[in-house]
């Protein structure tokens, strides 16, 4: 009986709490992103909560200040993962690389716009930004494999001016993913961890089609872009 009364009394004192003032849980979307994660994360995973600035967003930080103290970065190399059902498949190397390569260029440009420091390497002050494009799935057009000579060895320079390059992808990004982590390059722990999906905008919307290499740089510059701006708030910018 005691048991049940401080289950009741329990319940009453949940309900007399603001709603506003209660742990938000995951959305529904939210919940699909930790349904498909790829593993880049590792532990992390566990610390992830949902954003209340963005529904898009499951985030972590170490502290309240981490974005502030943050100047100087050290880009890793952006990884790529495709989707489960598509890691059989003969997937060409450069595809992947070429794509991650989009990628870190977008966000290295952004972070110079924005007077933030990029750094060669690792050291004291440094922040170490690991990235991961995840749920990448092959287009399997006939267009796309009708790529042949000069225009096949073309697709696999990297041209990161947006516009430059009029070629076909081989890889559809229109619902992909995007894992990070902010690392201090120093002492290795993570000092923030996301993992987000855009959806209702121009990019990662699943609705535009990526018709171009160009359309794809493009893409990854807007949501760097974003990814800067939360920098530059926390810098008071």
């Amino acid at each position: 009986m005691g048991t049940r009364t401080h289950l009741f009394a329990a319940v009453l004192l949940l309900a007399a709490v603001p709603a506003s003032a209660r742990p938000a849980g995951p959305s529904k979307k939210q919940e699909q992103l930790l349904d498909h994660k790829s593993g880049f994360l590792g532990e992390n995973y566990a610390r992830l909560k949902p954003d209340p600035h963005d529904p898009d967003w499951l985030v972590y930080f170490s502290s309240r200040d981490v974005l502030r103290h943050a100047h100087t970065f050290h880009v890793d190399k952006v990884r790529v993962f495709l989707v489960p059902e598509a890691q059989q498949r003969d997937i060409d190397p450069a595809d992947l690389e070429k794509l991650a390569e989009y990628f870190h260029h977008a966000i290295v440009d952004q972070l110079s716009a924005g007077d933030y420091k990029v750094v060669s390497e690792p050291g004291p002050g440094v922040i170490t930004l690991r990235f991961a494009i995840t749920n990448v799935e092959p287009n399997g057009g006939k267009t796309n494999m009708a790529m042949a000579g000069a225009e096949a060895v073309a697709a696999h320079a990297i041209v990161p001016v947006p516009g430059a390059s009029e070629l076909i992808p081989r890889l559809k990004v229109g619902k992909v993913s995007i894992e990070g982590e902010m690392v201090d390059s120093e002492s290795g722990e993570t000092e923030m961890a996301f993992m987000t999906a855009k959806s209702g905008r121009r990019f990662f919307s699943g609705t535009r089609a990526f018709r171009k290499w160009a359309d794809i740089d493009a893409a990854f510059r807007g949501w760097a872009k974003n990814f800067r701006k939360r920098l530059d708030k926390a810098h008071g910018v």
